[in-house]
């Protein structure tokens, strides 16, 4: 049997670079502390998976572990216009996220606690992204109109 003509446009897995070396350190420094969360990144998508795409990377964040908020991000910019999605899981209401995410705007500061979509103008700093809370698990995504997936500020080494 011939391989299906658009079969390359369903991918299943996620086939995204490492994170860089800071991202690393800062995790395990916070995991160490006994502030950690566990979680599955899902999928994965951009240029350099499927000629065309945009990017695109989703993960389940399943629970949270200690008394301190982990932060999973830096402030940062981008020279593409994102999106951040934050989406509960519990059937009685999905619409609670049964947990608290701070995020940064320019210089304001939200608490998410219901789903959510947050969209990011090209050039906003935006972040850090910390979680104080996860109850439930939440699933978290990020999408960009880039290619692929880089910053123009807040770069970890």
């Amino acid at each position: 049997m011939s391989p299906k003509k658009y079969a390359k446009y369903i991918t299943t897995e996620c086939f995204s670079e490492p994170p860089p070396p800071g991202f690393l350190k800062r995790m395990e420094e916070q995991r160490q502390a006994g502030n950690y969360f566990e979680a599955t990144r899902m999928l994965s998508l951009d240029e350099s998976i499927l000629k065309g795409s945009f990017y695109f990377d989703c993960v389940w964040l399943w629970n949270k572990h200690g008394s301190e908020p982990v932060q999973m991000e830096i402030a940062h910019t981008h020279d593409f216009d994102e999106i951040l999605g934050f989406v509960g899981s519990r059937k009685e209401n999905p619409r609670d996220l049964n947990a608290e995410i701070e995020l940064w705007l320019e210089d304001e500061q939200y608490i998410i606690t219901e789903s959510s979509l947050i969209f990011v103008p090209r050039g906003m700093k935006h972040l850090p992204l910390l979680f104080r809370r996860i109850d439930s698990p939440v699933f978290f995504f990020t999408g960009g109109n880039g290619a692929l997936y880089g910053r123009t500020s807040g770069n970890e080494e």
